[in-house]
């Protein structure tokens, strides 16, 4: 890798109230990157020849003393890069002068990327696969040079000594796999050789997914629980989900009346905030009416899980939780019903399943309107609810062919 060169200067560009910013300019293989030092002058306090704030200035000692902190701390990340035979990129260093990372950290820049994830679920599924990982590095950091295909090999032994499952394993794995690619893409890592992921492939087992049948769905509709529950309204809940195209549970709880217009529903979703407009089947109706009431607010929830609630009253992480706690309210009274229609399990998340497999059924396996129904951002994510056939269908096909 070529050599690195530092030097101080004032920025060409003149603001808007007349000063030029100070900038570091790191140079290597003839390729320049700028960074300001986050002081900007009126060119007449500036030295150019001993490249530093006159006197004349009222803050030259502060300014200077700051310039300097910054070349120092860049210079010292630099030389450690050297003497250790581990080198560094100018725009790796660039990077660390704008605090986006600190050195070459595969740690550190996994933890500031999962924190800046916007969709709670996935973020908390981020942090605890880098928690996991600090747990087995013992306080020790782990810099991106240091993940070659041995260590990952030596992670993936530990993962399967804690007991974890395979695709579990699969989920830790692919998490740092997509940290390390992005710190490519955005320039803060610059590898010498050949990613170490791309000769490593972690095992997936095919995930068995829970789904009622149709005549389960009939059942649940049928079952006589007390209205007004707590067990009611969850079984309804589940029923309007799977009526509404497997349609989230985070979608369905925020729900108010004034999403309903002239027989569709009308929203954002919640994971892709994508605006949805779908037809309401006669069944869905069936159930939102019977939250209907006299003098109702178009701002009520439909659903009562969150009605002392206000989600403009409180701040994101506050209202992520109360959306947790509400799921699993939901989801202990769905765990009560399940045996009384021969459920094997029940979930909120079943709806979706369900309502897959009777789209696949009833289209004849077109995955592309089931996908679309579903909200997914990709066929393949779709294709994953999907069984290669039940036994019935199987049965059947033994049946045509054979007699």
């Amino acid at each position: 890798m070529s050599k690195i060169s530092f030097h101080v200067e004032l920025d060409n560009r003149v603001k808007k109230d007349g000063t030029q910013n100070i900038q570091l300019r790191i140079t290597q293989a003839r390729k320049m990157y700028r960074v300001s030092i986050g002081h900007s002058i009126e060119k007449r306090h500036w030295n150019e020849e001993k490249k530093e704030v006159r006197k004349t200035h009222p803050q030259h000692l502060l300014i200077n003393a700051a310039t300097k902190a910054k070349i120092l701390e860049v210079e010292k990340t630099y030389l450690k890069s050297q003497v250790g035979g581990k080198k560094v990129s100018a725009s790796t260093l660039k990077k660390q002068l704008k605090k986006e990372i600190i050195g070459d950290s595969f740690l550190e820049y996994a933890k500031l990327r999962s924190n800046k994830i916007d969709n709670p679920s996935t973020k908390r599924t981020a942090i605890a696969i880098i928690n996991k990982l600090e747990v087995f590095l013992k306080g020790n950091d782990l810099l991106f040079e240091e993940i070659t295909y041995d260590w990952i090999k030596e992670y993936e032994r530990y993962l399967k000594s804690l007991g974890n499952a395979v695709n579990t394993i699969h989920n830790n794995l692919k998490i740092l796999k997509a940290t390390y690619n992005d710190a490519i893409k955005s320039e803060v890592y610059e590898p010498e050789k050949l990613s170490p992921w791309s000769k490593h492939s972690a095992k997936k087992s095919k995930t068995i997914r829970t789904r009622l049948t149709l005549n389960q769905i009939h059942q649940l509709e049928k079952l006589d629980l007390q209205e007004g529950t707590n067990k009611d309204h969850a079984r309804n809940f589940f029923l309007f989900s799977f009526f509404m195209q497997g349609m989230r549970v985070t979608d369905v709880l925020q729900l108010c009346w004034s999403n309903i217009v002239n027989g569709r529903l009308e929203y954002t979703a919640s994971k892709t905030q994508k605006s949805r407009s779908k037809k309401m089947s006669t069944q869905a109706l069936a159930i939102v009416e019977k939250y209907r009431k006299p003098f109702l607010s178009n701002s009520e929830y439909i659903f009562p899980f969150l009605k002392k609630y206000q989600q403009k009253k409180l701040d994101k992480d506050v209202w992520r939780k109360k959306i947790e706690a509400a799921t699993s309210v939901i989801n202990n009274e769905l765990k009560e019903i399940a045996p009384l229609i021969n459920a094997a399990k029940l979930t909120t998340h079943t709806a979706r399943h369900s309502f897959a497999e009777y789209a696949r059924i009833k289209t004849g396996g077109n995955v592309t309107v089931i996908s679309a129904a579903l909200d997914h951002s990709s066929i393949s994510i779709t294709q994953t609810y999907f069984n290669e056939g039940t036994q019935s269908e199987n049965d059947d096909l033994v049946d045509n062919l054979f007699g």
